[in-house]
């Protein structure tokens, strides 16, 4: 800020440089241009670094949780969490493009799914630490730079580097989870949490779906030419209506004594390590009936086209939109407990109906798909709103506590 943005005067000009020694002056001595790329840089920075007025933080006035900021949470995290699974159903396509085998070709969703566990333990913890809106700003910026990389490369090296750094900063949903825990008031804490989490599983169904009808008809690269664009829509979204909070640890905390403290934390909170076994085994299931979903429904009696067995993800989608009316209505009115075992119980029973009619009625895995999705997503909600009660200014390490067993649940289910 400059000293007249102060209410004082301006120091003395100084004086006028002599222009009859202008020209034999050295290049040392020239003032920076205007347009020179270090004040370019300085521009950029000062625009990122910017809060709107309607975004900032008054103590006396905390932003208030809208349903409007509840949706754009909802829908940045869906298109964010999408840059894991484009690249799932085209796989085949990008092992043509590179001249390589489908065996290592399958080495890019691997190096997706180990850059976001690197970044669940490395960079979510420090949402603790860091104010959130400049934090979400920076790694949301930095993934939409990085992906121009991944429409324009020929080279398989460097897609599988940049598909694993924009791995590790594809990890701005989880800090928003915790975000919503705080700005969330505690009796609609469930809801807002469920439309968020809704949001990330549309984006994880949505992104196979439509990353397989895209490539389709037109070029592979298209679906990441159309992830770059919806990266810089997120930022400029998130940057005009995210709201400045502070950081909840102010005076910091050691980074390594961060990452420990992860480990404190789920060893002397008996209700995270509940919800982290749930989280575990209800993450196993989910991915492993959609990765085997592929077999099944190729193979006899059904021998569906790829296409088909594509739109089964709309079954998914459908039921994740119950599962905000389910909060709204039970979640935040009953204890959590009561949602966690409801949702247990739904998922088992699709799992049941399933295993046993799917082998000769295509109505099995729709069941199944169906009530495995909203069981487990009612399960979810239920956990993440119990858990974020247990230490407020630790949210984010508890998150990461949760979503590392979830994950590992995910690697499990996969295998």
């Amino acid at each position: 800020m400059t000293s007249s943005q102060h209410g004082t005067s301006k120091p003395d000009s100084p004086p006028t440089p002599d222009t009859s020694s202008s020209s034999t002056a050295s290049p040392e001595c020239k003032d920076v241009s205007p347009s020179s790329p270090s004040t370019q840089w300085k521009t950029t920075l000062d625009i990122i670094l910017y809060t709107p007025k309607q975004c900032r933080f008054d103590p006396a006035n905390p932003p208030r949780f809208s349903i409007g900021l509840n949706l754009l949470f909802a829908f940045a995290g869906a298109f964010t969490v999408a840059n894991l699974y484009y690249n799932h159903p085209i796989l085949h396509l990008l092992a043509e493009e590179f001249g390589i085998s489908n065996e290592r070709a399958s080495l890019i969703p691997t190096l997706a799914q180990a850059g976001y566990a690197c970044g669940l333990l490395f960079l979510c913890p420090l949402g603790d630490v860091f104010p959130r809106r400049l934090f979400v700003l920076a790694l949301v910026l930095f993934t939409a730079t990085v992906w121009l990389g991944l429409c324009l490369t020929n080279s398989f090296a460097i897609f599988c580097f940049l598909t694993f750094l924009t791995a590790v900063t594809t990890v701005t949903p989880q800090l928003m989870l915790p975000l919503v825990g705080d700005l969330a008031p505690p009796h609609r804490r469930a809801t807002a949490l469920s439309v968020v989490s809704s949001g990330l599983i549309l984006g994880l169904l949505f992104a196979r779906l439509l990353s397989g009808v895209v490539t389709e008809y037109t070029s592979w690269r298209n679906i990441y030419w159309l992830a770059f664009g919806l990266q810089y829509l997120i930022f400029a979204l998130l940057w005009l209506f995210m709201p400045d909070y502070p950081s909840t640890n102010p005076d910091g905390i050691n980074y390594f004594r961060i990452l420990y403290s992860i480990f404190q934390i789920f060893t002397t909170h008996p209700l995270l390590v509940q919800a982290c076994l749930v989280g575990f085994c209800t993450s196993t299931t989910f991915t492993s009936f959609w990765t085997t979903l592929t077999f099944l429904l190729s193979a006899p009696p059904y021998e569906y086209s790829t296409v088909i067995i594509g739109l089964f993800a709309l079954i998914g989608i459908a039921s994740m939109f119950l599962g905000p009316v389910w909060s709204r209505f039970v979640t935040d009115r009953f204890i959590p407990l009561f949602s966690v075992i409801l949702g247990l119980i739904v998922s088992l029973a699709g799992t049941c109906i399933g295993t046993y009619i799917g082998t000769f009625t295509v109505a099995g895995p729709v069941i199944q798909a169906f009530l495995l999705d909203f069981g487990i997503q009612t399960a979810m909600i239920a956990n993440r709103s119990a858990i974020y009660g247990i230490q407020p200014k630790a949210r984010n390490r508890v998150n990461t506590a949760y979503m590392i067993s979830a994950f590992c649940g995910q690697l499990t289910g996969t295998a």
